[in-house]
């Protein structure tokens, strides 16, 4: 029988959770950093010249 009892302190929860608010939905890696589609949204919003900067250096990152 094993004893061994999981904490949170050693189980790797996924998916993993949104920099900004901890959200765990749709999170993705996004100008390295992880955020969910809400948190995305409101960068969008905000700072429209971030996406085409973020666009390009990924592209940069491939070649």
């Amino acid at each position: 029988m094993n004893t061994h009892i999981a904490t949170t302190t050693n189980t790797i929860m996924f998916p993993k959770a949104c920099t900004l608010c901890l959200s765990r939905k749709n999170v993705q890696l996004f100008a390295g950093v992880l955020v969910c589609d809400q948190c995305q949204e409101n960068i969008r919003l905000t700072n429209p010249s971030i996406f085409p900067a973020n666009d390009e250096t990924e592209q940069k990152a491939q070649d």
